[in-house]
């Protein structure tokens, strides 16, 4: 047998599998949709505040270190390589968001599905299962919590942003993790049982800072660090000491402080500081001081008695960068985080800085224009960590 007979004969072992004609039809696609847009609209009365999103219909595939896909207009298309991996002659699209599914109806009759799993991502036709791509990942159903269909899209929201182990904001726009968010998506990841997908990349963080900012050594990047290496490692990973030595360099007479998005926050870099070193038993000679710090209402996890009260983030904050209005809502128990007026995605950035917007023309031209790249981890974590708490 000749090595082009046995390459075609292993894919057609890997990709083709008999199956039932379509896992689902468009009377069970509609239903599942129909009842996930009753959750939001109980979702969106408890938490008012929303963004209309670009009307661009769009579904990703790609949870974990699959392959990134996207589905648009009849097309899957690879977005490394920008190239459409099939397509079909649609005649009605139907996404269910919180079923990971695209239902299609095609114009001859027939119908497909591309669903994913925890295994992987599939097309289902002409009887047929089509592996796109395949490797595992935990994906919970959140049984029991009364937003259980949108925890299962924030989860997706937050497994699409992780490409090569690496776990991104957004994983069009970032090049690069930055720590204080890729840190909130390790708490998430620690709660759906998926820090495997990066525990390679936390493992071989070498540098005390992710210089992510105009390249300046962000003081709150320490704490971060060293609170990520605990799930992971323990105090005798090689980083730990340079960073201990790092936070000598900061130290203002008992606490830390330095830059962190270019401005001093003293009281949030020394709390993140704290709670590395609380997540690692090392030695804490630190007080976090007694001061207003508009960022110290980010930090939820722990230290909540030592605030000092002053104003919160104002409502371009929350439209433009919402991950902070959800940790705020977290902190106080309140109501102010907005939500996607879109089945999907519920989570978005705009106007950010250090990115590359020029990708998303891949989805379409009008997220480039208005600067908005859909998804973002940070936000879907806060929002999935205030969920599981709340049930909790």
């Amino acid at each position: 047998m000749n090595k082009k007979s046995l390459l075609v004969i292993t894919f057609l072992l890997l990709s083709l599998f008999t199956a039932d004609a379509q896992l689902y039809n468009q009377q069970k696609a509609d239903k599942l949709l129909q009842a996930y847009r009753e959750e939001l609209a109980l979702f969106r009365k408890e938490h008012p505040k929303k963004r209309n999103l670009p009307d661009v219909k769009f579904f990703f595939f790609g949870m974990g270190n699959r392959p990134k896909m996207v589905y648009k207009n009849g097309k899957i298309i690879n977005l490394s390589t920008g190239k459409s991996i099939r397509r079909w002659k649609v005649k009605t699209a139907t996404i269910v968001p919180s079923e990971y599914l695209v239902h299609l109806e095609l114009e001859d009759g027939r119908a497909v599905d591309i669903q994913e799993d925890s295994t992987g991502v599939y097309a289902y036709e002409n009887n047929l299962q089509i592996i796109l791509a395949e490797s595992p990942v935990k994906l919970p159903s959140f049984g029991g919590n009364r937003f259980a269909g949108i925890l299962r899209v924030l989860h997706h929201e937050i497994l699409i942003n992780i490409n090569d182990g690496k776990p991104l904001p957004n994983f069009m726009v970032y090049a690069k993790p930055w720590y204080k968010s890729a840190a909130v998506i390790t708490m998430a990841l620690v709660q759906t049982q998926n820090v495997p997908l990066i525990s390679d990349w936390i493992l071989h963080l070498n540098s005390p800072f992710d210089r992510n900012n105009n390249g300046y050594a962000e003081a709150d990047n320490l704490g971060q660090a060293l609170y990520m290496l605990s799930i992971v490692s323990d105090k005798k990973h090689p980083l730990v000491n340079k960073i201990l030595d790092e936070a000598d360099n900061f130290d203002k007479g008992g606490y830390i402080e330095g830059r962190t998005d270019l401005q001093p926050h003293a009281v949030f870099q020394t709390k993140w500081l704290k709670f590395g070193l609380k997540a690692l038993q090392l030695p804490d000679k630190y007080k976090i001081p007694t001061a207003y710090d508009s960022y110290s209402s980010l930090f939820w996890f722990d230290f909540k008695q030592e605030y000092v009260k002053g104003e919160q983030f104002d409502d371009n904050v929350a439209l433009t960068s919402p991950h902070y209005s959800w940790a705020e809502d977290h902190f106080f128990k309140q109501a102010k985080g907005p939500i996607s007026l879109k089945d999907y995605p519920l989570t978005w950035e705009a106007e950010a800085t250090e990115v590359n917007y020029s990708k998303l023309g891949l989805i379409d031209q009008t997220l480039v224009d208005v600067r908005i790249s859909p998804t973002n981890a940070w936000q879907a974590a806060e929002i999935l960590l205030l969920l599981l708490q709340e049930k909790k």
